[in-house]
This record gives structure tokens, sequence and C-alpha cells, in this order.
């Protein structure tokens, strides 16, 4: 729950503009960052968690988890997929945040909470990484870690590119963080207790 309490605790303060001292200061360092060879990274970032490729992310993903017959897997992902856009939309609606000046990209949508961070970085990135862990614990490590670090570059590609304010997407990777933890606890949930009544129906029929 104290992804949630940070999440609604940073929304007021950005809300109240609180945190526009630290968020100035940040866009300065990185604009002072700016190099041709930092940038097409950033702009790789760009498109990577633009929705035309999240949406075909989520299509393809979702197919690979009903033909390989995973379908609490498959329910959870796009549960997962779909609450942190909803939640997305919604609060930037709520807050109306300008993003910042002479950004390196357009975008038209308000800047708080980063849809880029939330929706690509936190639920698509991580989110996935988390459920393959799920499926594959002895690889559980490795995935959360490339999840969790596709996660930070996506969140550090869109103050890069100036295009949010780092307020922005720390709050769009602790909600899409929360987003993720609550569906993949309950997918969690469901995975073990049909682990258990399988290995309760192998006893049986070992009896």
């Amino acid at each position: 729950m104290w992804l949630l309490g940070g999440f609604v605790l940073l929304t007021a303060l950005v809300g109240a503009g609180w945190t526009q001292p630290v968020d100035d200061r940040w866009d300065a360092i990185m604009r002072s960052a700016e190099s041709p060879w930092i940038t097409p990274i950033a702009m790789f970032f760009h498109y990577a968690g633009g929705l035309p490729i999240a949406l075909a992310t989520t299509a393809v993903v979702t197919v690979v988890f009903l033909a390989a017959r995973k379908w609490w897997t498959a329910a959870a992902w796009v549960v997962m997929v779909a609450a942190a856009q909803i939640l997305s939309t919604t609060v930037k609606a709520l807050v109306g945040r300008e993003r910042p000046l002479d950004p390196l990209v357009h975008e038209s949508s308000g800047a708080y909470p980063s849809g880029h961070a939330l929706v690509s970085g936190a639920a698509l990135g991580f989110g996935l990484a988390v459920l393959l862990a799920i499926l594959w614990p002895r690889r559980a490590r490795m995935l959360v870690w490339l999840g969790g670090i596709y996660g930070v570059l996506m969140a550090w590609s869109r103050t890069y590119l100036h295009a949010h304010w780092l307020t922005d997407v720390v709050g769009g990777l602790l909600a899409g963080l929360f987003v993720v933890f609550v569906v993949a606890g309950a997918m969690r949930a469901r995975f073990a207790g049909e682990t258990s009544e399988t290995d309760r129906r192998s006893v049986e029929d070992a009896g």
C-alpha cells in the first residue's frame, strides 16, 4: 500500500506546485546533458513506449500466453495493462499539468503522471517481467532486474527529452508498480492455488 500512498501524496504535492523547484532543477540537468549519442537512445524509448508499440506488444503477448494455455496469466496481463492505461488517462485529466517547455518530442496530453513510465515502463516492461517470474521462478531474479532496468530507462528518457518533469515519471512508476503488484499478487495466489490442487490430486491418485 505504500506505493499507492506515495503516489497519492506526490499527486497532492504536484497539484499544489510544491515540487516545481526540484523539477526545474532536474530539467536543467537534463538539458545540460544533451548529447548526439544519448538522444537516439532516449528516442528509442520514446517510440517503444508509444501507443502503437504498446498496443502491439499487449496483443502479441496476450496471444502467446493464450497459445501456451496460460489463461490466468493472459487475463492478468490484459487487466494490468488496461488498469494502468485507465489510471494514467484519468489522473492526467484531473491534474492537468503543463509539460516542460521546448521538448525534443511533441506530446499533447497532460504531463502528470507519465504514461510512458506508468503503462510502458511499469506495466508493460516490469509487469511482464513479474508475470514471467511467477511462471518461471528459477529465472525470477534476472527477469525482475531486466524489467526494472527497462522501467527506469523509460522514465529517464522522458525527462531527457523534456517530455515530462521528474515527478511525472516518479508518479508514473509508483502508480504503475502499484497496479503491477496488485494484479500480479492476485495472479500468483491463483497460480499457487492451482498448484496446490494439482499436488493434492496427485497424492490422492498415488494413494
